[in-house]
């Protein structure tokens, strides 16, 4: 039964994802001050992977340049059956701080094109910096990276002259538009999955398994009163 109310709990997070997805895309862009006020909270020594989960799903609007020689390339990808990277943009605001922009993808046959030049405004889709899991391959913790294996902000930070923005974005809209060699990052699936079925699954079995112990236990109690010796 443990195992029905799991999967009860795993297709809830699923509906409540899929409705913070749905209606933060509906908002209007945000400017990156306006994004992290929504957090409630100083946010500033705060670990990027905690703040940007506050934020995620939200719409971010940004204007900057790019900084041409702290591009990054984002590996060991696949999008549409192809294998590719998706470069990494650092654009530096007005005040110094650095967004970091997932351009796009782009297949490994194909040369990754610079980033637009002059200021850049930009509107993407935040996500929240990642952490490596289980298994998964690990970027130098020191030196100077031009490949990474996840979008590590706090990693990524240590390379860059300026304070990163504790989130970082999909990009939808770019003016300068960049390259139309780049595709736009796959949307987030919106599914339920089979979570309310395996939820059923697992009550009829725990009700079957229920009923069979009583039979076995009414059919063992029955043959220990007929072995007993009558009085």
């Amino acid at each position: 039964m443990n195992l029905a109310f799991w999967q009860l709990q795993r297709h809830d997070e699923r509906v409540t994802f899929n409705d913070a997805v749905r209606s933060r895309s509906l908002e209007a862009p945000r400017g990156v001050d306006e994004l992290l006020s929504l957090t409630g909270g100083d946010s500033t020594n705060a670990p990027a992977t905690a703040i940007g989960k506050d934020l995620e799903w939200y719409l971010l609007t940004a204007t900057g340049r790019y900084l041409p020689d702290e591009s990054l390339l984002l590996v060991n990808l696949s999008q549409d059956g192809r294998a590719g990277v998706d470069p990494l943009g650092a654009l530096q605001l007005a005040d110094g701080r650095i967004l970091i922009v997932n351009r796009g993808f782009i297949p490994l046959s194909e040369l990754v094109p610079p980033p637009p030049t002059g200021e850049v405004t930009v509107i993407g889709r935040v996500r929240a910096s990642q952490e490596r899991k289980r298994g998964e391959l690990a970027d130098p913790a020191t030196g100077e990276l031009q490949e990474v294996q996840r979008i590590d902000l706090d990693r990524i930070a240590q390379q860059l002259p300026g304070d990163v923005v504790p989130v970082y974005i999909d990009l939808l809209q770019s003016e300068p538009a960049d390259s139309p060699t780049l595709s736009r990052i796959a949307e987030p699936t919106l599914t339920i999955g089979s979570h309310l079925s395996y939820t059923v699954q697992w009550i009829v079995f725990s009700i079957c398994a229920l009923v069979a112990w009583g039979f076995i236990v009414r059919r063992a109690l029955a043959a220990a009163r007929q072995a007993m010796p009558p009085a």
